[in-house]
């Protein structure tokens, strides 16, 4: 089994590139160049944030993260929710369903299977190292079965001797059974390789792409010269391992449904690189479509193409003539590059006529498609639904139940007297369990450094140095573990207090402006009363006796903002020391 021939080759640019392959922006003393670990581009630390485990040259996860550039980090993110919501697993029908539609059938596998007389242990699949990163993660997520594959690529080739079991065939096998069976993916490799003319299709891009989209003469020389030296990388494996994962997948749709529509969306994607065709060598222009062409820009611009499908005008001279004797006729009067493009043309009608023969049969499988709709599909659409709307109750009846909880502690606690005994009996409770464990601590300390004494001044022991490291290891857990208890219980008792102090605060707090309401309440109402009616006596004295009142209130006040100052230092002055214990120990 050979590896696989058509790769795109990444050579690493770091040092060698002025600018980030994103922004665009020079790189500089302040500006740093980085390496996307996943597609290597050169990119500045703006464009590459992410640092996230990838999938390495042979197919693993990273042990540790590396930096990732936003553009991949976008792609790998739609890569995971296209294999989570369509529920993609290797070798199960998911996709199949809906390319092959009424025609889905596991006889016809079965039968071929059972008359093909194979030894399937004898065959070795190889040169999956080869494939791009953005298939990499995808096989990754998927899984990968070779005896499935072998099983499928074997049988195949026993039923159809024209295919050889080649590096074309595992490709596109294995792709096809990322959303197939084993019997969905053997009846869609019919469908492809039934289709599939064997003349090549430059004529027929550059027809689509001329008459499709206005190509003008200097681009079509210039990509005939790319199509020249890089289609047949791309129709090998029928542009897998050539584009990103979303891109390859739109492409493979676009071939089950026919070969035309495959070749007329390679044609969309020449178009969107058409423009760099002047200053870009091939290998440079080959990677850039792999980087960057998109499954929405290449359908976008296929939508664009306006022309029917390319057929070749020939000058009819004689009546009697036949198509082929005016060909001929006309190529003994040109020169060979004439005669080449005639050739060309001449390849150009057979695919067009393999093309026609195949349009019944496309059309019958559309029309299957479209009048057997996926009722497997609807009812586990619907289970879905339901499953949600379970879900959904079950947080609505755990949301009540809490409620009725927090109601119910809520009227436990409703006196705020008890709440803060409550309280500190839990801060005394843990002042003890803190002191219980610091005792604890200390013993055990203890004797950890004299069973350590002991092991290293004993010249000999009863246990192994292995016995030795478990026990000094057993010790050291131990010790770690009470002194997070300790952390622990002195963070709640802390937290505790707060609380505690807080009420207290806000109580006092609420019983002051009672009184502080109350009396600047009497002390408008006299100051209103006009002097004659507050010449009396005793309202003098009161209007007095307020005065001083609110005096002595505001005394009482400094005094209490004072205290509260003093306890504040007082209690920071205990966690330093608690913490200065903690650490001694």
């Amino acid at each position: 089994m050979k590896q696989f021939i058509t790769y795109i080759n990444i050579p690493e640019v770091r040092g060698k590139i002025p600018k980030c392959q994103i922004c665009q922006k020079s790189f500089s003393f302040t500006t740093r160049e980085h390496q996307c670990k996943r597609c290597l581009r050169a990119v500045c630390e703006g464009c590459s944030p992410f640092k996230i485990n990838h999938v390495k040259k042979d197919g693993k996860e990273s042990t540790k993260p590396h930096r990732m550039c936003k553009i991949c980090k976008e792609e790998s993110e739609q890569i995971k929710n296209f294999v989570e919501s369509n529920h993609i697993a290797y070798g199960v029908d998911t996709l199949s369903k809906q390319w092959l539609g009424g025609s889905l059938s596991q006889q016809e596998y079965k039968n071929a299977r059972e008359s093909a007389k194979i030894r399937f242990d004898k065959t070795e699949i190889s040169g999956f190292d080869n494939i791009n990163y953005s298939l990499k993660e995808f096989y990754y997520l998927v899984g990968k079965d070779n005896t499935k594959l072998q099983n499928v690529c074997l049988t195949f080739c026993s039923k159809n001797p024209e295919v050889q079991f080649s590096a074309e065939l595992v490709c596109l096998a294995n792709f096809l059974l990322c959303f197939s069976s084993e019997a969905s993916t053997y009846q869609l490799l019919s469908i492809i390789y039934k289709q599939k003319p064997p003349d090549e299709c430059i004529v027929s891009i550059l027809t689509y792409c001329v008459k499709g989209y206005g190509l003008g003469e200097d681009e079509k020389s210039l990509l005939k010269q790319f199509l020249q030296s890089r289609l047949k990388r791309y129709l090998v494996t029928f542009a897998i391992n050539m584009f990103n994962f979303d891109t390859t997948l739109f492409l493979i749709t676009q071939l089950i449904k026919k070969y035309d529509s495959f070749i007329k969306g390679l044609s969309a994607i020449f178009m969107l690189a058409s423009t760099l065709l002047k200053n870009t060598n091939h290998e440079d222009l080959e990677l850039w479509i792999l980087r960057n062409v998109r499954r929405k820009d290449a359908e976008s611009k296929l939508n664009l193409m306006q022309m029917p499908a390319p057929k070749q005008e020939v000058e009819i001279r004689d009546t009697s003539q036949s198509i082929r004797s005016v060909a001929f006729s006309m190529i003994e009067q040109q020169d060979q590059s004439q005669y080449n493009e005639m050739k060309a043309e001449i390849s150009n009608l057979k695919l067009q006529l393999a093309l026609k023969e195949n349009e019944i049969e496309s059309y019958k499988f559309q029309l299957q498609q479209m009048q057997s709709p996926d009722d497997s599909k609807k009812d586990k659409y619907i289970q879905q639904k339901n499953d949600e709307i379970a879900i959904l109750l079950a947080r609505v009846d755990a949301l009540t139940l809490e409620n009725k909880q927090l109601s119910k502690k809520e009227s436990n606690y409703s006196n705020q007297s008890s709440i803060q005994a409550e309280q500190q009996k839990i801060i005394q409770e843990q002042q003890q369990q803190i002191e219980r464990l610091k005792t604890k601590l200390k013993d055990t300390t203890f004797e950890n450094r004299a069973m350590s004494m002991s092991l290293a001044t004993s010249a000999q022991s009863i246990m192994s140095g292995k016995e030795v490291q478990d026990l000094k290891q057993k010790h050291e857990d131990e010790k770690r573990q009470l002194l997070d208890q300790i952390q622990s219980l002195e963070q709640n008792k802390a937290q505790l207090q707060r609380i505690i102090d807080s009420q207290k605060q806000l109580n006092q707090r609420v019983v002051d402006y009672i009184s502080s309401m109350t009396i600047n309440t009497n002390v408008i109402e006299l100051s209103l009363k006009p002097p004659l009616e507050r010449s009396t006596k005793n309202d003098n004295e009161d209007y007095k006796l307020l005065i001083d009142t609110k005096n002595q209130q505001n005394q009482l006040l400094k005094q209490l903002l004072m205290t509260n100052q003093q306890q504040i230092q007082e209690l920071n002055n205990k966690l330093k020391d608690i913490k200065q214990m903690i650490y001694s120990s």
